[in-house]
């Protein structure tokens, strides 16, 4: 199958321009955003480049109007927020909001003695101010290409992109100033309900299904924020091993320790591909067992997906709650990971998923692991050996527990490791090099000696190729899904 990339954008097509003064184009649906064609199958060949949303013609570039609109608009429908209001609601009222506020900055314009905007400014207009209330304005057409996997901001106007495979290039800028640019990251980190500002200096936040921000404002020189695009979002083990990530016998073997429920952490470097096969491995869960997904910031996006692909699913992402203290000293309105954690005790589960595991997570991840019921998480780590010393690591970090605790929770609950790298090949007929993303290694673990982590190679790299070198002791738990597959 060919993965698919759900949006989380306004239809835009859907939404009539109003107020418009030429009545005979008060009902042009609005330009939609540029399509995006499905992702390249090979996923680490050069894409090429994608048209970043609409010509200049049809794309508005006084932003500080843009600004002022989307703050109006903003204030409007935080004033009549009503119950029951969902998103399409909120989004039509916007729609039908802009025009009014359009005419107010057109007055001020004529006043200057300025001329009127013509029925297509009017309309890009009324684009821009909706991608920057329910998309990511400037940064939409660069969320939208789908070449572009990483986005690097070093301020306003230092814009770095790089597409599948490629080196950076420099982008456009994406603001008028650097205090455009964090007072654009703040009303984005507002409608997550999250704070950034001079007393919460760094962001965490999901743009959108398929893209994860890290920023940082006011205690550095200038904004710097990185971007994580990820194209493959409806993925399964077919299709990465249509991408060369692995040969088909070793999706089959996945396939089938995912499904006798054993407990897999994926590791890797940043950028590898850890939470491409993440959801490639979560795919071939039974559409039918209850997950929950528990996640520090949300990234798997798997609701996305529909009811065909996860009928049952509680995604549960932390809340960092507010300023303001309860009697016991904790944030108003925080939920952790922990309190996820002890939540889904109480939900019916088949399986508890904890995401990318980065400092406290691991500790929820130790809870999912010891119900038996098949944990996925990534974690990032040197090799599939370092896994444990990175576990521990953050274990201990977390204060908790100790260091024994944790290395008897890795030996007796973490059934395999799986690390995914990018491999530099080198074409025979070109003599290009490229890198690839590749699975490198997979590794069972086991009590060991004085409390140490015993470690199996159970498929590495020979020649070049990823090859099975041992069959791991509880084999025989495989071989009814292994068997299914042939039949």
């Amino acid at each position: 199958m060919t993965p698919q990339q759900p949006q989380d954008l306004p239809d835009f097509e859907s939404l009539a321009l109003v107020d418009l003064e030429d009545s005979a184009v008060s009902t042009t649906p609005l330009a939609p955003l540029a399509p995006q064609p499905d992702a390249p199958r090979d996923a680490t060949s050069t894409a090429p480049a994608a048209d970043p949303g609409s010509s200049p013609s049809t794309r508005f570039t006084d932003w500080s109007i843009i600004t002022r609109i989307r703050a109006d608009v903003a204030n409007a429908l935080a004033e009549e927020a009503m119950p029951g209001n969902d998103a399409d609601d909120q989004r039509a009222r916007a729609a039908s909001l802009v025009g009014s506020f359009i005419d107010d900055e057109e007055s001020r314009r004529l006043d200057s003695g300025l001329v009127r905007w013509t029925n297509a400014e009017r309309r890009a207009i009324t684009q821009a101010v909706l991608e920057s209330l329910f998309g990511f304005g400037r940064l939409q057409p660069l969320l939208d290409d789908p070449s572009i996997e990483n986005i690097e901001i070093y301020g306003y106007d230092d814009v770095l992109i790089q597409r599948t495979g490629n080196a950076f290039e420099q982008a456009e800028p994406i603001a008028e100033s650097d205090a455009d640019l964090l007072t654009t990251l703040s009303f984005h980190a507002t409608q997550q309900s999250k704070s950034f500002d001079p007393a919460h200096p760094r962001l965490h936040m999901s743009l959108g299904p398929t893209a994860r921000l890290y920023a940082t404002g006011w205690v550095v020189p200038k904004p710097i924020a990185t971007i994580r695009v990820h194209r493959l979002v409806d993925v399964t083990l077919n299709d990465l091993v249509d991408l060369d990530l692995m040969p088909p016998e070793l999706a089959q073997f996945l396939r089938a320790a995912v499904r006798a429920k054993k407990s897999i952490m994926v590791a890797g470097a940043q950028g590898a591909g850890k939470t491409t096969l993440l959801r490639g491995l979560i795919n071939e869960i039974d559409p039918w067992e209850k997950l929950a997904i528990l996640e520090s910031v949300a990234e798997l996006h798997l609701e996305q997906l529909g009811k065909e692909r996860h009928r049952r699913l509680v995604p549960l992402e932390a809340v960092p709650g507010s300023d303001e203290k309860d009697a016991n000293g904790r944030p108003i309105g925080e939920i952790t990971m922990d309190d996820w954690a002890r939540d889904t005790f109480r939900m019916n589960l088949d399986r508890m998923i904890v995401g990318e595991i980065l400092g406290p997570e691991v500790i929820a991840m130790f809870e999912a692991m010891q119900t038996g019921a098949g944990s996925l998480s990534t974690i990032h780590a040197k090799s599939s050996a370092a896994v444990p010393e990175r576990v521990v690591t953050l274990a201990r970090k977390d204060g908790r527990v100790t260091e024994d605790f944790a290395r008897r929770q890795v030996s007796e609950n973490i059934d395999l490791a799986v690390y995914v790298d990018l491999v530099k090949t080198r074409n025979p007929w070109t003599g290009e090099s490229s890198l690839n993303r590749r699975i490198t290694d997979v590794t069972s673990y086991t009590p060991g000696e004085n409390g140490q982590v015993a470690s199996t190679q159970l498929w590495g790299l020979q020649d070049g190729q990823i090859i099975s070198k041992m069959a791991p002791e509880w084999m025989d738990d495989l071989r009814p899904y292994l068997d299914e597959e042939a039949a």
